[in-house]
C-alpha cells in the first residue's frame, strides 16, 4: 500500500501541471465559437483562464490532500492489523515458552496409560493415540509385532536421559517416542444395565 502513495501523488501533480494549462487555448476553434468567447478582450480571455485554472487548481488540490489522507489511514490500518496478529503470535509463544536457569532439576514421572484395540507393532514415525487423548511417535525403527488381540493394550512412558521417553508396551517391547500433543477423544456414553 505504500508503494501506491507515491503514484497517487504523481497523478495528482500531473493532473495540477495539465490544470495549469490555458483553458481558452485547449479549445477548439468550434466550441471557442460557440462558447461566445471570441467576444471578449484578450484581458478578459485571460481573466477567465486565470479563474478557471485557480479552480481546478484547488480541486486537483483538494482531491489530492483526500487522496494522500485515504491512503494513509488505509497503510496505518494494514500496519495495525499487522501489528496485532504478531502480537498475539508472540503472545501465543510466550505462553508456552519455559525459560530454564542453569542447574534446573526436571522431574518426569512415568504415565501409565492404554492403547485402543488393534496394537500390532510400530513403525518409524508412527503416531500411537491413547485413550487419554495423547499422541506420541515412535523415532526408532520398528519391532516387536504380533497378532492384533482386539484388546486395549496397557502401555506405560517412562522418562530417559536428556528428554529423552520411552514407550513400554504391554506383551510388545520398548519403543523411543517423542510427544506430539493431546487431541480431544470423545467419551463413550455410558451403557444402561
Amino acid at each position: 500500500m505504500i508503494k501506491r502513495l507515491p503514484i497517487v501523488l504523481l497523478l495528482a501533480c500531473a493532473a495540477w501541471a495539465r490544470a495549469e494549462d490555458s483553458f481558452t487555448k485547449g479549445l477548439s476553434a468550434a466550441d471557442f465559437q460557440a462558447a461566445g468567447l471570441s467576444k471578449l478582450s484578450p484581458e478578459e480571455l485571460a481573466r477567465l483562464d486565470a479563474l478557471i485554472a485557480g479552480n481546478q487548481a484547488g480541486a486537483v488540490a483538494k482531491a489530492t490532500e483526500e487522496t494522500k489522507k485515504a491512503v494513509t489511514e488505509t497503510v496505518r490500518k494494514e500496519e495495525r492489523a499487522a501489528a496485532k496478529k504478531e502480537s498475539a503470535t508472540a503472545a501465543l509463544i510466550d505462553k508456552f515458552k519455559v525459560v530454564l536457569k542453569p542447574g534446573t532439576e526436571i522431574d518426569y514421572t512415568t504415565l501409565d496409560a492404554t492403547l485402543p484395540a488393534g496394537y500390532s507393532g510400530w513403525e518409524k514415525g508412527q503416531v500411537f493415540t491413547l485413550t487419554n487423548g495423547q499422541q506420541w511417535a515412535a523415532v526408532e525403527e520398528g519391532g516387536d509385532y504380533e497378532t492384533p488381540t482386539g484388546k486395549p493394550v496397557a502401555v506405560r512412558i517412562v522418562p530417559g536421559s536428556m528428554g529423552s521417553f520411552f514407550m513400554e508396551i504391554e506383551h510388545g517391547g520398548r519403543v523411543r517416542v517423542k510427544f506430539r500433543g493431546t487431541i480431544n477423544v470423545p467419551q463413550e456414553p455410558a451403557k444402561s444395565p
